[in-house]
């Protein structure tokens, strides 16, 4: 994993600030790091060439500029070029981008990528890391939550990091979402302990696990806010738009909120 990672930037400091993170773990996994600006008008792409060449060659990076305008759409050709490239992006930036998760262009790589992203939300006083040595994986007692379960142990493996599996139990969680066996589980406190046996039979690696409380978009966020080296894995789907995605879910908050970075899968489909 991480063979290859895209950088997807827009042009503003904003977009910038996913590069150490990104270049961070290129030299842990030794993988290939690309700069992929798009750009509606190739005059705009003269103005900032040389000092995205020059930005490229600090990080020893490839630059790449598409003119295209449709950043999603243009992502997204990149990503089936290179089928084992992961995006990674900021969720703030400039004109289209500034809608970032709230908007089109990031729900759009989410929802085509077929892969995980790699998302990171700037804050004041709060830059990416420059090293990830945790991947917590989030999960719920779902199949769906698990499909995030391979890239996470893939991770972990590729950056030589800790495993660590997080359950947030909300205090008024519906009861008709899992089935008796999975809520059975939950109750015993016993799920994550068989998650991280499973793993360890199968993929021969260690996995901690931490079970927490509360709304679980919070409790995930509150959990990991002094883990800074700390990358969150999630699954996600919008189940009713992308306002409903942003607003309502576990993994919309998650990207608001968490001083973290992401790594968020949008299954398709048919899996």
């Amino acid at each position: 994993m991480f063979e290859k990672l895209l950088v997807c930037l827009d042009g503003s400091a904003a977009a910038e600030r996913i590069i150490p993170l990104a270049y961070g773990i290129s030299q842990a996994t030794k993988g290939k790091l690309v700069f992929l600006r798009v750009v509606q008008d190739p005059v705009e792409s003269l103005t900032e060439e040389e000092r995205l060449n020059d930005c490229a060659r600090q990080y020893g990076a490839q630059l790449r500029i598409a003119v295209s305008p449709d950043p999603p759409r243009a992502i997204r050709a990149e990503l089936m070029r290179e089928q084992r490239a992961i995006a990674a992006l900021t969720t703030h930036g400039r004109t289209a981008w500034t809608e970032a998760i709230m908007g089109s262009v990031a729900l759009g790589v989410l929802r085509e990528a077929m892969r995980p992203v790699l998302l990171f939300k700037p804050q004041v006083n709060r830059e990416a890391p420059k090293k990830i040595t945790t991947i917590a994986a989030a999960l719920d007692g779902s199949a769906f939550s698990e499909k995030i379960l391979s890239y996470a142990v893939r991770a972990a493996r590729s950056l030589s990091a800790r495993l660590l599996l997080l359950q947030a139990l909300p205090v008024h969680r519906p009861r008709a979402i899992l089935s008796h066996e999975e809520e059975a589980d939950i109750v015993e406190s016993s799920y994550l302990h068989r998650k991280a046996a499973e793993i360890k039979a199968s993929r021969g690696i260690e996995a901690q696990w931490e079970v927490l409380h509360g709304e679980p978009g919070d409790a995930l966020c509150r959990y990991l806010k002094d883990m800074p080296e700390t990358l969150l894995a999630m699954a996600t789907h919008a189940r009713a738009g992308a306002e409903r995605f942003v607003m309502g879910s576990s993994a919309g908050f998650c990207v608001r909120h968490a001083a973290v970075p992401l790594l968020l899968y949008w299954p398709p489909l048919r899996n």
